[in-house]
């Protein structure tokens, strides 16, 4: 697929928002962006001892990550946004979102005959918010809506990337031996089984807020398709906006890429580094301590293990997730109705607590601003330990929100 432009996104103001829309505009055009647009994100820091061979891999990825996608591109008509990097962008390319606009979309679901359905005939099971008439004024297709009939409607804020190959490296036998069976607090996570799209079987799900897919590859291809409208070999079939057939003239004509790009975001996400851990003083051992004193360490495991890897980096490492990767059940509070794989509406991947200082929200909507809020918001299995964190002491609190904030 034929590129245009580099040049590496991070947003942090409603000034830089403006940049950014400059930018977007002389992309789409084809002309080069205008002068003082978006600093570039911090250079992603890749694992540590990959190959001369990976670090040429990672390196291209990136640069795939961080390229804009036009209409000669493949751009969907409809889309999310027209760049990785311009949502994943917390700490670096690969980030997390850093505003809950561009990098927090929706999803839709609801009930037909009995049976959850992604209303795709809506334009589901993702609403792109934006279209191609941003660029090309006389595009017939407007953004999409979340539609009234829609029964169930959530809001998605962008995960990090960071250590995203080590989280694919644990075996599925590691994240089985905890599914299913009952802990402490009566905590019972599960593991999501999903379909791989190309292969036909059901797999073990990690990545995704209700651990909806179980590769890179698939998160990637996924993404193409529905936050930018490009089809790839494992996601071949075009979005239609709002459920109705595209105009002539404005949608691709077969698969738009030809699965090059995938593969290149999915190295850049195999290899990218994770996350440093906290500094071991005085005040974080504390926390840490705490953290494991009132449970929360029943679902946010500290620690698991990737197994044996043809990538010499991935191979038998220590990865301190701070997750299970299972679901669990989180309370009417924050049930939307979602079901993807064999997920249910009320319950939630175990999200990584790794990484947390880079990140401005927290839970899958953003709602909460602070590691503090998230966990009052906490319900359903996660009740008792809410319950104990409440009762903490103020110093103790203090600490154990000291804690998570270095992570």
């Amino acid at each position: 697929m034929r590129r245009t432009l580099l040049f590496p996104v991070i947003l942090a103001s409603a000034s830089t928002l403006l940049m950014l829309a400059a930018w977007r505009g002389d992309a789409q055009r084809g002309n080069p962006p205008g002068g003082g647009g978006p600093p570039p994100p911090p250079v992603p820091r890749p694992l540590p001892d990959l190959t001369p061979d990976q670090l040429t891999a990672f390196r291209a990825g990136a640069k795939e990550f961080t390229t804009v996608e036009t209409r000669a591109d493949g751009l969907g008509v409809v889309f999310n946004g027209v760049a990785c990097a311009e949502c994943h962008r917390a700490g670096g390319a690969g980030g997390a979102g850093m505003d809950l606009t561009v990098s927090r979309v929706s999803r839709i679901g609801g009930i037909r005959k009995g049976v959850y359905s992604d209303l795709a005939e809506l334009g589901g099971p993702v609403i792109q918010a934006r279209s191609l008439r941003e660029f090309f004024p006389d595009c017939p297709v407007p953004g999409e809506i979340v539609p009234p009939s829609a029964d169930f409607k959530s809001h998605r804020i962008t995960t990090p990337l960071f250590g995203a190959g080590l989280i694919e490296a644990i075996p599925d036998a590691a994240i089985l031996s905890r599914s299913g069976k009952v802990g402490v607090d009566g905590v019972q996570g599960v593991a999501n089984r999903v379909l791989n799209p190309e292969t036909g079987l059901l797999e073990v799900g990690r990545f995704g807020w209700k651990a909806q897919h179980s590769s890179l590859h698939l998160f990637a291809g996924d993404a193409y398709l529905n936050e930018m409208g490009v089809s790839s070999p494992s996601f071949p079939v075009e979005n239609q906006p709002q459920g109705k057939p595209i105009p002539p003239g404005w949608g691709g004509i077969g698969v738009e890429s030809d699965g090059t790009d995938v593969n290149l975001f999915t190295d850049f996400m195999r290899f990218l580094g994770a996350p440093l851990p906290a500094r071991n003083d005085s005040v974080q051992q504390a926390g840490a301590r705490l953290f494991d004193q009132i449970h929360c360490s029943a679902c946010h495991v500290p620690t698991m293990q990737t197994g044996s890897n043809s990538v010499a980096a991935l191979s038998h490492k220590n990865v301190a997730l701070y997750s299970d990767l299972l679901l669990h059940r989180m309370g009417p509070a924050l049930a939307d109705g979602i079901q993807q794989g064999q997920s249910k509406g009320d319950q939630w991947r175990t999200a990584p607590l790794w990484g947390l200082s880079s990140r401005q929200f927290f839970l899958h909507d953003g709602r909460a601003r602070t590691p503090d809020e998230a966990v009052l918001l906490h319900d359903g299995e996660a009740a008792p330990s809410r319950n104990r964190y409440r009762s903490l002491s103020p110093p103790d609190r203090r600490a154990l929100q000291q804690w998570l904030s270095s992570l």
